[in-house]
Formats: C-alpha cells, sequence, structure tokens
C-alpha cells in the first residue's frame, strides 16, 4: 500500500529492468510522475539524489533479499571466457543476468559436443551443486556476458530455511534432464543443444559490400512484427545519434554496453545491422553483443570468403553462425549452396530467402583471365533469366522473411510425415489443407514415402508443383510391367531397384538437399551398425530412396560401405528429430496401418498358391492372411511404437492420424482417391483445431498469407 508522500517504480527507473509489479489506483489518486530520461539528468547533476533513493529502497527490503545480494558474487566475463572446466568442484551456481553462456562436452579424441545454450535469466550448475558432484561439462561465454555467482553455502542456507526454493529448482533440473533424455534417444545427435531458441540479440553481417544489407534487416524486423515479437534495429548511424561520435573510444564504451542491456531489456530481440565497415568498430561490437550472427550472402553470387567474414573469423566469436542465402528468384541453382557451405564448416544452419535486388552481374574487384571469368558469368546468370520452374511467390507469414523471423525467436512450424507406402500419398491433400488454411510449414522431415512427399515440397515449397512428379511416381511404381522387368533371383531382394531408383530420380533430379527452399531431413535405418540415420545433405534422391527401400523388396542402399533400408524400422514419425532441430509447433501425420489382432490360423507352413486360392474362395474363412508387404509394414510400426507414443506426448505437437488403412501399402494405383481422403480429413481437424482456438498463433490476422499468383518468370 502507499501511503501520500510515497514513492512507486523508482527500482525499475534506476536498474533498467521493467517493472516486477502492477500498481493500480484503489481509489481516486493525484499522482505526479517523473520520466526515466529527466531522472536521469536529475542523477547526473546530482549523484546525492542515487543516494537517497538507494537508502530508501534497503528500508523496504526484506532481510532475505539484503542477504541475497550480500552473498551473490556479480560476475562480467569477455566473449570466449571459460567460467569452470569439465571436472572441476561444483561450488556455485551461476545465474545469467545478461549475455549467453554455453556448456560443451570435450571430448579425448577432439570433437566438441554443445549440450545448451543459456540467456537471460536461466540459471546454470544446479544438479552439480544439489549432487555435490563434478562439473560433467565446460561453461564458456558465447558474448560479452554478466552472471550472478551463487556459492554453494548461500544455496545450502536458502534451502533450509525455504524448502520451497529446492522444490522449484528440482522441477527445473527433471524437466531439463528429461528433455535432453528423450532428445537423445530419439534423435541420437546432440543438435538439441545448437537449436536453442532463447536468443536475444542477432548480428546481421554481410559477405562483402555488395549484399543488400540494409534493406534485408528492414524487411526482417517488419516480419518480427508481424509475428508479433518487439524488434529494434541499431546501426552504426542510430547510435551515435543517441550517444554521441565518442562512443566507440575507451572512455566511451562502459556508457556503449550499459545503453546496449538497457535495450535488450526493452525489447524481445535486438538487431545489430553490422553497416560501419569490415574494419570498424562498430561491426566488432556487433559481433561481440551478438547471440546469433546471420550471414547474409547472394546466392548465386561469388561464394569466396569476404572481407567482412575474414573479420569475423579473426575475432574467434563462438556465437552460432547461420548462413542466408538471398536469390532474386525462387530457385536455387544446383550445387551452389554446397560451394557457399564447404569453405564454411562453423556454420550450423543456412537458409534460403527470396528478396528482389538489383546485383551487379560482375564483381567490383579486378579479376585474372578476364574473358573466361567472362564465359562464366554469363553462363551462370543466363539460366537464372530462363528457368524452367516457376512456384508461387508467398508474402505475409508464410513469406521467407517471416520464416526466418519464426526461426531467431523459437516459433518455428514442422511438418513431420510418417510412412505407409501408398497411404503416404494422402501426404499430398494434407499439404494442401495446410496451404488452404493459411499455416505456415518452415521446416519438412519425413520417414519412407513421407521422405518423397517431403522432398518434393521442400524443395519447391508448393504444393501444386509436388502434385505432378507424384502422380508420375506412383503410376511407374504401380506398372505391373516394370515390375516385371526389374525382376531379378531373390537372393537380396525380389526388385534389383532400377525402376524404383529411376522413378525418383525422375521427381527430383540431381538436387541437393541442401539446395532445397525449405530446411528438410530424412530418416534411414543403418543396419551395418544398428542405428538410425539423420539426413539432412547430400543427394535427396539417394537418401529417399534409402529411407523407402522395404527388406525383401528393395536391396539397401550402400552408403560409404553401410546399408540403409527404410527409416521406418526405428522411427516411422520423427517428432522428437523436428523438435531437436528448434521447431515449436509440429503438424504429424501418421499414415500406418492399424494393429490388426483378429487371430490367424493356417497351421505350421503356408503354400502361396494355396493363399491364392483360399482369397478367390468367397465362402473362406480365413481371409485375413496378411502379404508380404503388410509384414514388413507390422514390422516397421512394431519397432515404432514407443517413438509414435512421444510424438503424440511431445509439446506442441498437433497428431493427425489419417482414415487410410483400408489401403495397402503398394495400392499407388488408387493416387486419386487416397489423395481426397488425405485432404477432406486434414481439412477437418484443421477446422476442428481453428475453432478450438489451438491454432490462433500460427494464422496471419491480416490474411495476407496467401499466395498472389504465380508468375511465369520465363513470359515476356
Amino acid at each position: 500500500m502507499i501511503k501520500p508522500g510515497g514513492l512507486a517504480g523508482y527500482l525499475a527507473a534506476l536498474t533498467g529492468f521493467p517493472s516486477f509489479v502492477n500498481i493500480r489506483a484503489s481509489t481516486d489518486t493525484y499522482v505526479g510522475f517523473l520520466p526515466k530520461q529527466s531522472l536521469n539528468r536529475l542523477m547526473e547533476k546530482n549523484p546525492n539524489v542515487l543516494l537517497t533513493l538507494a537508502k530508501r529502497l534497503i528500508t523496504l527490503l526484506s532481510p532475505l533479499l539484503l542477504h541475497i545480494d550480500f552473498a551473490l558474487d556479480w560476475v562480467q566475463v569477455n566473449a570466449g571466457q571459460v567460467l569452470y572446466r569439465k571436472g572441476d568442484s561444483s561450488d556455485s551456481i551461476y545465474i545469467v543476468l545478461n549475455g549467453r553462456a554455453r556448456t560443451i562436452n570435450e571430448k579425448k579424441n577432439g570433437v566438441i559436443d554443445i549440450q545448451g545454450e543459456y540467456g537471460q535469466g536461466q540459471s546454470v550448475g544446479e544438479l552439480e551443486v544439489m549432487t555435490g558432484t563434478p562439473r560433467p561439462y565446460t561453461l564458456h561465454a558465447i558474448r560479452d556476458t554478466e552472471l550472478a555467482r551463487m556459492p554453494r553455502t548461500l544455496f545450502n542456507a536458502l534451502a533450509l530455511r525455504h524448502p520451497e526454493i529446492t522444490l522449484q529448482i528440482s522441477r527445473i533440473i527433471a524437466l531439463r534432464t528429461r528433455t535432453q533424455e528423450e532428445i537423445d534417444y530419439n534423435s541420437g545427435n546432440n543438435e538439441f543443444g545448437k537449436n536453442n531458441t532463447n536468443l536475444k540479440t542477432v548480428c546481421i553481417l554481410p559477405v562483402n559490400g555488395n549484399v543488400p544489407i540494409t534493406e534485408f534487416a528492414e524487411k526482417l524486423k517488419n516480419s518480427l512484427g508481424r509475428i508479433g515479437e518487439n524488434a529494434t534495429l541499431l546501426n552504426q548511424e542510430s547510435v551515435i545519434n543517441v550517444l554521441g561520435k565518442d562512443v566507440f573510444n575507451r572512455m566511451g564504451r562502459l556508457k556503449l554496453i550499459s545503453w546496449l542491456a538497457e535495450q535488450e531489456e526493452k525489447v524481445r530481440i535486438v538487431l545489430y545491422l553490422a553497416d560501419g565497415g569490415s574494419n570498424s568498430s562498430w561491426s566488432q561490437t556487433c559481433i561481440r553483443q551478438a547471440d546469433c550472427i546471420l550471414l547474409v550472402g547472394i546466392g548465386d553470387g561469388d561464394a569466396s570468403i569476404g572481407e567482412y567474414e575474414s573479420f569475423l573469423i579473426g575475432t574467434k566469436t563462438t556465437a552460432r553462425k547461420e548462413l542466408v542465402l538471398l536469390h532474386a528468384e525462387r530457385n536455387c541453382t544446383p550445387g551452389s549452396t554446397r560451394n557457399w557451405l564447404k569453405n564454411r564448416p562453423w556454420i550450423h544452419a543456412h537458409h534460403h530467402v527470396l528478396m528482389r535486388f538489383e546485383s551487379p552481374i560482375f564483381d567490383e574487384k579486378p579479376r585474372k583471365n578476364t574473358l573466361m571469368n567472362i564465359k562464366d558469368q554469363l553462363q551462370k546468370y543466363y539460366p537464372k533469366r530462363i528457368p524452367k520452374r516457376s512456384p508461387a511467390i508467398y508474402t505475409g507469414n508464410r513469406s521467407d522473411f517471416a520464416r526466418l523471423a519464426r526461426r531467431l525467436v523459437g516459433k518455428s512450424v514442422g511438418l513431420v510425415l510418417g510412412g505407409g507406402g501408398a497411404r503416404g500419398i494422402s501426404h499430398i491433400g494434407v499439404i494442401k489443407a495446410l496451404e488452404e488454411a493459411g499455416i505456415p510449414i518452415d521446416m519438412i522431415g519425413g520417414t519412407s514415402i513421407g521422405s518423397f512427399i517431403g522432398g518434393l515440397y521442400a524443395r519447391d515449397s508448393d504444393n501444386v508443383a509436388i502434385l505432378g512428379r507424384a502422380k508420375v511416381f506412383a503410376s511407374r511404381v504401380s506398372s505391373k510391367w516394370r515390375q516385371i522387368m526389374d525382376l531379378t533371383w531373390p537372393r537380396t531382394a525380389w526388385f534389383t531397384g532400377h525402376e524404383f531408383n529411376r522413378g525418383i530420380w525422375k521427381s527430383l533430379s540431381d538436387t541437393l538437399i541442401e539446395d532445397f527452399w525449405l530446411s528438410y531431413f530424412c530418416i534411414t535405418t543403418n543396419i551395418t551398425w544398428s542405428r538410425m540415420e539423420i539426413h539432412k545433405a547430400g543427394y535427396a534422391w539417394r537418401y529417399i530412396r534409402a529411407s523407402m527401400s522395404l527388406a525383401a523388396y528393395l536391396p539397401p542402399l550402400c552408403e560409404k560401405g553401410d546399408l540403409l533400408v527404410d527409416g521406418g524400422y526405428m522411427n516411422n514419425l520423427p517428432v522428437v528429430v523436428m523438435k531437436s532441430m528448434g521447431a515449436d509447433t509440429i503438424f504429424a501425420v501418421d499414415v500406418a496401418s492399424h494393429d490388426d489382432t483378429s487371430p490367424v490360423y493356417y497351421g505350421d507352413s503356408l503354400s502361396g498358391f494355396w493363399v491364392v486360392l483360399n482369397r478367390l474362395n468367397p465362402f473362406s474363412k480365413q481371409t485375413n492372411i496378411p502379404s508380404m508387404a503388410d509384414i514388413q509394414s507390422r514390422l516397421a510400426y512394431a519397432s515404432s511404437v514407443r517413438p509414435l507414443e512421444d510424438a503424440k506426448n511431445t509439446p506442441g505437437c498437433f497428431y493427425m492420424q489419417l482414415p487410410v488403412q483400408q489401403y495397402g501399402t503398394l495400392e499407388f494405383n488408387k493416387f486419386d482417391e487416397i489423395l481426397k481422403v488425405g485432404y477432406k480429413a486434414g481439412k477437418e481437424m484443421l477446422k476442428k483445431w481453428k475453432d478450438d482456438g489451438k491454432l490462433n498463433h500460427l494464422l496471419d490476422q491480416n490474411k495476407s498469407g496467401d499466395k498472389r499468383g504465380i508468375r511465369r518468370r520465363n513470359s515476356v
């Protein structure tokens, strides 16, 4: 209760942190207020005002808070500085006040695994302090970071006086441990640590001076606003206008750091635009302040290391780095992405973004052998003028900038497509229903037939484009003549796999997964090492073919001496893998067959001729004898029971089981029928979730996320 003459709100004004309480007038009240800017000017002229307010604050705080404040150590570390190493004594808990820290596991063979990243307000080291065990990982600062260090003695004292603190920390530890165990079991890698979503600051760094970086930054900021995230964009000019031209010298650095920390408190995410030159103090500040660095380049331009990149490498920052490739048209030249990535092994992820710009055909810097370079440049840009594909262009929440914005704030939408043979044709209907509902798809993955449909969609991000290719593939697979021509002596499999390979290759050609417009992965089973493999790079048709290789039907795919078969044997619906890649909302489409638990009796041996005659007999009571395809499908489902249950219980997962169980695994000849069933079921489920208000966070309120027509690039 604040009585006449009392003060309120000065704690937030003094510290710059948002207020922890709401103040409401219980009666009609006259209130005088002092803006923070005026208070700052007053304290600069009269420092005694600050001391008076601080003294008054101490009288209002409880003895417990004063005890904690006295016992806490305030630690400020530079980027890359190690706070503790693996095996050190666990003597304290660290709380991140400002900045970002990372835990890593340094193995004996020199490999470093990222275990987790911790942003503002998060704590690290609780489990070791509670159990008294040595540090399991090494903790270092990603950027200039301010932390509070809570000694073990203080924690023990608080636990005795306030047991609820121990209970709350135990819940945090249990949740973090359970999440990590699920990720390790289902994904088999440490991608979870590389895709933390609690980012606060992002540095936008061009590869070279030819990149339209200012326009890119403005579009990204606007997209963050469209998805409901408050963001601010800082460049060299805006900072100098506020803090003066001497802000980058030694005397102004302290003021700059304090002001930047204040900006981070005001908004959800801060964008640092490195527009001050490759070796400027502002560019160095942008890199040192970044939780994540977006390296922006022109997709069809020169892939060599630029001057800004050279400066970035010299800073030796450990912040996560993601490559953004800008394209003037919505297509990616095959193999161009690999040229960018092969020189940059330190890139964690890459994104393809459509942005209209006028790019110079020739680089500004002089080159040797000019005539040959002119030829190479013309060959590179001529196909761009007359491309073969003309996918649709999207705006609103389905635009590429909106997709990138959701990635930065941890709101990415993933689509997971399960395996099920011909029943997977219904995936196309679900994708069509999602597009019509205005729901964006930022990343996609799948198993078996789900990997094929998902790959087609990830390549062009357009449902119309995949319909024709999928139909041609279905007609080839269902052709009896092609099946007969592909038969072989069943030593390893019934078919050679040549016709099947040809069908997939005709749909995807030599496209690399890195060139897909959307982030994509597919699942295979490595029967050499008895483990699940996750493929996110390489020739798409090979890994998709491996993910669809039913044992006994197709020979395993050879990959560096290992044998890869259908991914459904390990994980038929890889939702947790998608979660580990950073997706927040996931639509999981299950087309597996139902468990047929009806009893089957045919004795201790079985004749295939008898089975055929039995099925032709309308009076036979034994009609549920499974075929080889049915047995393979049941085997795949049997080993995917736990991953399927984990998928249903994953937070943020919308599970969709389509009513296509009546169709057989190899009934690709019923393409149109299965497609309509999937579309109808998808529409109904999405309508139900929309009516229940579960999809409001995904829909564009301005209704501008729809397709704005298809422009044929090869038209006049």
